[in-house]
């Protein structure tokens, strides 16, 4: 993913990504099903300053540990919820059916669960999954590019 510097903060930069329309239509990646441009916060790699364009990386299998603690956890807190709610709580309330409880009680598991991890948001921001402005790229460059 490519993007405008538009702020320097130190050792980061603050990125603004420009969508193309044909980005919009495929959706092979999250910000194809984005409406609007987006800023984002990058570790400055390049030594870029406001004005430059500069290429967006991740670090190795960063993505896929982010997509495991979005959507992993809180799986595995709504899985257990179920299992608990069904077979320790429901025999506890039998004036409620089974299934609603077992429900109730593997909706509060993965708010909890959500809760969590945006409680450990500061360890998240910090380390290998904030992108990387890795290279600075010619403008001609980036009108092709998808995502940029």
């Amino acid at each position: 993913m490519k993007g405008l510097v538009t702020e320097t903060k130190g050792r980061f930069v603050t990125v603004h990504i420009v969508r193309k329309e044909a980005c919009g239509e495929c959706r092979a990646c999250l910000s194809g099903m984005m409406e609007n441009d987006m800023d984002i916060e990058a570790q400055n790699l390049c030594e870029a300053e406001v004005g430059d364009w500069v290429e967006l990386e991740l670090q190795d299998n960063a993505f896929m540990h982010a997509i495991l603690i979005m959507y992993g956890i809180p799986l595995v807190g709504l899985v257990l919820g179920l299992v608990l709610g069904y077979f320790v709580v429901a025999p506890l309330v039998p004036f409620i059916n089974e299934g609603l409880t077992s429900f109730i009680v593997g909706a509060i598991f993965t708010a909890v669960c959500y809760l969590w991890i945006h409680s450990q948001n500061h360890r998240w921001e910090s380390g290998k999954y904030r992108p990387l402005a890795t290279k600075l790229v010619a403008e001609d460059e980036v009108e092709g590019a998808c995502g940029a």
